[in-house]
């Protein structure tokens, strides 16, 4: 196990992009290790960046140093919840659209109606966890664009 807290894959979402330091793609936030192994496997062949952290905690630090397009959240977190992420999400420039991956579909409504762009449940569907990851990405991206600061552009995008 490494011993930064924030553990990143060495993939790029846009290997051609100029930007000097370049949003991390996915930040999953949770202590359930197969969530990051299930995301890596989805998008690693697109070639996109994924960090994974283990608590709200790690999660909120990593995005006072660094920028992420999306943040998937676990329903619970060993120090809290996705409330707790949404909150601190309230805080951070260029706060990524924020998924919660839950086990009731209760929390879809409840993520929607807390500003959060959408929120999957278990069993998780392929065909869904990419249109959502996907789309949140995209809407990230439009909304950094329009705030004047050069997201960097994947080619045929």
């Amino acid at each position: 196990m490494p011993t930064n807290p924030f553990s990143v894959s060495s993939m790029a979402a846009c290997p051609q992009a100029s930007a000097p330091k370049p949003p991390t793609d996915i930040l999953i936030i949770g202590d359930n290790p197969t969530l990051g192994v299930y995301l890596s496997g989805l998008f690693q062949q697109p070639g996109w960046t994924i960090a994974d952290t283990r608590s709200c905690a790690t999660g909120t630090e990593f995005l006072r140093n660094r920028r992420a397009a999306v943040a998937v959240c676990e329903e619970v977190l060993p120090d809290g919840s996705w409330h707790d992420v949404s909150a601190a999400l309230n805080s951070v420039p260029d706060a990524p659209a924020l998924i919660v991956v839950g086990n009731d579909q209760a929390v879809v409504q409840e993520v929607l109606s807390f500003g959060g762009f959408d929120a999957l449940v278990r069993p998780l569907r392929e065909s869904d966890v990419v249109w959502a990851i996907a789309s949140a990405w995209d809407s990230w991206m439009k909304r950094f664009e329009a705030g004047g600061k050069g997201a960097p552009q994947c080619p045929g995008a």
